[in-house]
């Protein structure tokens, strides 16, 4: 089988890159996860990234991944939740590398060439999903509801979402209107996840380094909220913050110092989940 890359655009490089991640990951002897896929869905491209990075520089998405499939497994705990849906999923695996409950519908949406170019990867590696798998071309600043519905997904039933790793590459209007759309297709009891930076993340002399490198691999950080909690409970979420680095979210691996996750006028990156109450 042939297999073509999609043409490169921010969203598509960062797909690569954290493909590249969960690779160099895997491969540790002390690894947070094992992503058998990782290094071919990452491609030269994404290896080339990795290879000019050091450990440190992207622990930071090793440690978001194992936090988000932790969460994603707590949430199908609750036997009432057997939708997941992955906003932007770009090459992510884990309808195939987790374990999920008998008839969980696990739902990913991320542009067309990124979803054939994965499909054609996996079908390769005769790579199969351990649930019943959709994938819907959608862009998520156009209208994608009625796809995801098609699809299979009930908005009456309680469900989880994932929207990882890239909200902060979003306007901040743009990404907040997106969470709100999200919100709106879902019932009592479901979960919602996601990673989001405040505005002094941006700005900060603490977070330069890595800021920069963004905008100069041509991924620039722009989106953020400086009150999530405040933001989901106006719409009727009950919130939990976790920082990055914290006790809760760094697995024995996060060497430095971490700032609390409500400490005032500092940056932050949190880890968000949330179930909906009303």
């Amino acid at each position: 089988m042939s297999v073509i890359a999609p043409q490169n655009n921010r969203l598509v490089s960062t797909a690569y890159w954290a493909a590249a991640v969960r690779a160099g990951e895997s491969a540790r002897e002390d690894r947070l996860f094992n992503d058998a896929w990782a290094a071919s869905l990452a491609g030269p491209e994404g290896m080339a990234w990795l290879a000019q990075r050091t450990d440190d520089s992207v622990l930071p998405m090793v440690l978001r991944t194992r936090f988000f499939d932790d969460f994603l497994q707590q949430a199908v705990a609750d036997e009432a939740v057997r939708q997941v849906v992955l906003m932007a999923s770009g090459l992510d695996t884990r309808a195939f590398r987790l374990l999920w409950p008998d008839g969980l519908q696990f739902f990913e949406l991320d542009q067309a060439a990124i979803l054939t170019y994965k499909e054609q990867v996996m079908q390769a590696a005769a790579a199969r999903p351990a649930c019943q798998h959709h994938t819907i071309a959608a862009d998520l600043t156009a209208v994608w509801e009625p796809d995801l519905i098609a699809a299979g997904f009930d908005a009456t039933r309680p469900s989880v979402w994932l929207l990882e790793g890239f909200l902060f590459y979003l306007p901040t209007d743009t990404m907040t209107t997106l969470l709100e759309r999200v919100m709106a297709l879902t019932a009592p009891g479901s979960y919602i996840g996601f990673d989001i930076i405040n505005n002094l993340t941006l700005t900060s002399p603490l977070t330069k380094n890595w800021v920069d490198m963004q905008a100069k691999s041509g991924a620039p950080w722009q989106g953020a909220l400086d009150d999530p909690q405040e933001f989901l409970a106006a719409r009727g979420w009950q919130t939990t913050l976790v920082g990055f680095g914290g006790a809760e979210a760094n697995y024995g691996r996060w060497p430095f110092p971490s700032i609390p996750a409500t400490a005032p006028g500092m940056p932050h990156l949190w880890y968000v989940t949330a179930q909906k109450t009303s």
